[in-house]
């Protein structure tokens, strides 16, 4: 649950765990020789303190999310190449977000970042009572409605349902927090091709302005308008 005020530097582009999951392109086997090293070539040897903060916020929410393991690896595929290549958790609970949880911690602690910046983090959803917690709970009826736009979405995958994915980022913006299944559902428009009339994208636009974000984080879905 970013802090704008401290954090806006890192705020511009996609960040956290979108971030990442949008890292995994069809061909990323060519430079790594598991999804583990693929991220940390990604983070690459100069990753500065914020971004890992940030990426270790998102990780540990959904760690202890109540989400179940079909919600996580549609929420994780969302941002991913649609040509496919990306990890999924497949049947073991969690494995894959374990396994990429304690690479980054690995790495933070290795920075020399404690524990107390990410691991100690205030809740959200659905009744949390820390600043940043309130004002992103303020923004959840929001959210909730541009999650209606799916309902026009133009294709389907054939191991992926428009649905499923509602749901999951509907279930995260209940119990994880609504900033990150709103960055959750820019991917999940991406995913199945939706069309963003001009209002629903202004719309997305000042609710990402709300929550901190910087100018791309919606921008770059921009060719969805239409």
């Amino acid at each position: 649950m970013h802090d704008p005020e401290s954090q806006h530097e890192w705020l511009a582009f996609d960040f956290g765990v979108t971030g990442i999951c949008g890292s995994y392109h069809n061909d990323w086997p060519l430079d790594a020789p598991g999804p583990v090293e693929h991220a940390l070539n990604y983070l690459g040897p100069q990753a500065d303190h914020t971004s890992l903060v940030l990426l270790l916020e998102d990780l540990v929410r959904l760690d202890r999310s109540p989400l179940s393991n079909a919600e996580l690896d549609v929420l994780w595929q969302a941002p991913g190449d649609p040509l496919g290549g990306s990890p999924t958790f497949g049947g073991d609970k969690r494995a894959w977000l374990d396994q990429l949880l304690a690479a980054v911690t690995s790495l933070a602690r290795s920075r020399g970042i404690p524990d107390s910046m990410w691991a100690e983090l205030p809740v959200c959803m659905p009744d949390g009572t820390a600043p940043a917690a309130i004002a992103h709970q303020a923004l959840t009826s929001e959210v909730l409605h541009l999650s209606t736009a799916l309902e026009g979405a133009r294709t389907e995958r054939p191991s992926e349902s428009v649905a499923a994915s509602r749901e999951a980022v509907e279930h995260c913006l209940a119990v994880v927090c609504p900033e990150l299944a709103f960055r959750f559902l820019l991917h999940t428009f991406a995913r199945f091709d939706c069309p963003l009339s001009a209002e629903t994208y202004a719309r997305l636009e000042q609710v990402s302005t709300a929550f901190g974000h910087g100018p791309y984080v919606v921008d770059a879905h921009r060719y969805l308008l239409g």
